[in-house]
């Protein structure tokens, strides 16, 4: 931690020198008003020290997921139990071996220690903390309720983290599938295919259709290796540039809601997220403009996010969210009459809480149902590139082995 040198003035106005270590001259500076001190000057003290690569290398490291959940599971525990909110904030510090995460967690028992909230010294670092996260922290600090609103989060992110994993699960063949098949084809095209090349080239037969095309496939690839491999590395990084722009993940994610099969699965994992990430934040008594603002920033899928803004602008304008939802036409007439019970019997939490589990048996059913298509369509790929490449590697011995007969 960086070390500053000091120069205040005590109560009684006398001058005091020393340095203190802090993680930035703000908070070196909170630390010593807390003291009773009044800052003058601080400077950070230049210190020469060999080059640590590993300490580097920490600082870049990213806080996971789960550290964040299995945090925010303990501090609610110790919150609970009536331990101050400081002292539980130090003792989680000490026990998380993630050296970047110890270091944000020790800021922030600096910032709380100087007097601030513990959701302004967490807003200081929106990439560990999500914007829900910080929502329900402000939220449980000004209700007093902050043990629940962690519990509501961990519940959250746990759905959140189940969800993913069903999702990965669904591609994960697929993906196997593809890598096996496109390493085979390397193999053959870099290996198999030259050698038989040079054993055909002997004897002045017609080579078969399969067998010109992977020859002509080999030239390719080995007089235009670099020209191939510059495409396959160039064209990723263009395309995930042009993603990363406004209208570049609009199409992507039209794309992606397009695809046959998968795109429903898609659609179905982003409204389950907003229904759940909707429901925790309405619990925590946070207003509901706000909710569906942050809610809008969750959904990995912008078309979502802008009929949620839709749905907020509607809102403010003095619209029933069930209307609302309806205009945008991504919502089932289910959730949108349960939503409409919900506002008109005043028991929206029941309604929505009722509309998590629904798209939670809808997700799983998109999932049993996008693995049921993909296995079967994935074999008759394989026994298709399968044959093509025995016809092309064993059509010629066996043209060769007539013209021997003969």
């Amino acid at each position: 931690m960086p070390i500053f040198k000091y120069r205040v003035r005590d109560r009684l106005g006398k001058a005091v020198t020393g340095t203190i270590e802090a993680q930035t001259a703000a908070v070196a500076g909170d630390a010593l008003y807390q003291r009773g001190y009044f800052p003058i000057a601080i400077e950070e003290e230049s210190v020469s020290a060999p080059l640590d690569l590993s300490g580097f290398w920490k600082r870049f490291k990213k806080v996971k997921e789960e550290e964040i959940i299995l945090f925010s599971q303990q501090l609610s525990t110790l919150y609970k139990a009536g331990l101050p909110l400081l002292s539980g904030l130090k003792g989680l510090r000490d026990q998380t071996s993630n050296q970047r995460f110890k270091k944000i967690l020790e800021e922030i028992g600096l910032r709380v220690e100087a007097g601030d909230t513990l959701f302004g010294a967490m807003s200081k670092h929106p990439n560990v903390f999500s914007a829900v996260y910080l929502n329900m922290i402000r939220a449980g600090e000004t209700s007093g309720r902050l043990g629940e609103s962690l519990d509501r989060y961990v519940t959250l992110a746990d759905r959140e983290l189940r969800s993913r994993q069903r999702v990965k699960e669904a591609t994960r063949y697929p993906k196997i599938v593809v890598f096996a098949m496109v390493a085979a084809f390397i193999a053959l095209l870099t290996f198999v295919i030259p050698r038989f090349a040079e054993v055909y080239a002997r004897y002045h037969t017609p080579l078969p259709l399969p067998t010109r095309i992977m020859i002509t496939i080999n030239d390719v690839f080995h007089h235009y290796w670099y020209l191939i491999l510059s495409v396959l590395v160039f064209i990723p990084v263009l395309l995930r540039h042009y993603i990363q722009t406004e209208k570049g993940r609009v199409h992507w994610d039209k794309f992606k809601t397009k695809i046959p099969v998968l795109g429903h699965l898609f659609v179905i994992s982003a409204l389950s997220r907003f229904a759940h990430t909707f429901v925790m934040l309405n619990k925590s008594g946070i207003p509901l403009l706000q909710t569906l603002e942050v809610t809008s920033t969750t959904i990995n899928n912008v078309l979502i996010s802008q009929s949620i803004r839709e749905i907020s602008r509607q809102v403010r304008e003095g619209r029933s969210l069930a209307d609302s939802m309806k205009e945008t036409g991504r919502f089932t007439p289910l959730v949108i009459q349960m939503v409409g019970v919900g506002e008109t019997t005043g028991t929206l939490d029941e309604m929505l809480t009722r509309i998590t589990e629904y798209y939670d048996i809808e997700l799983e059913n998109a999932i049993k149902k996008v693995t049921a298509y993909i296995e079967p369509a994935l074999i008759l790929f394989l026994a298709v590139i399968v044959l093509f490449l025995m016809l092309a590697v064993m059509l010629p011995w066996w043209n060769m082995a007539k013209l021997f007969k003969l």
